[in-house]
């Protein structure tokens, strides 16, 4: 495959990547109070799933033990991202994704990412040969 059209497969894949998508995902949904598998490590095993347009996980410390809670969202535009909000003597962190079960990770990598180091990785090999 030429270079040049290998180029744009992956910048078309990239874009495909950035839009958010208006279709349901599958999502986790818990919290580490009733469920101590909903906290980290994740363990999946008897947790109940729901859909919405992206899923959420947040991460709440500060009086008391840590908690996680995992569930769904009905964002208008959902993207992958996290946000930090702090108080005095408390902190809470919550992540939105938008792929199928993707609230069972503690950290989340957007798929665009993702996409652009195999797209960079994929020109690379293509250069060298």
């Amino acid at each position: 495959m030429e270079l040049k059209t290998q180029a744009v497969y992956v910048a078309v894949l990239l874009a495909c990547s950035l839009i958010a998508s208006s279709e349901a995902v599958i999502c986790y949904s818990c919290n580490s109070v009733q469920k101590s598998g909903c906290a980290d490590p994740f363990k999946s095993d008897g947790i109940e799933i729901c859909t919405g347009t992206a899923c959420t996980t947040m991460f709440a410390s500060g009086v008391g033990k840590p908690v996680t809670v995992r569930d769904c969202s009905e964002l208008p535009s959902p993207t992958n991202k996290c946000e930090e909000k702090s108080q005095p003597g408390s902190k809470a962190i919550t992540c939105t994704c938008i792929s199928d079960y993707c609230n069972s990770a503690k950290t989340i990598i957007p798929s665009a990412w993702l996409l652009a180091v195999v797209g960079v990785l994929s020109m690379s090999a293509a250069i060298r040969n």
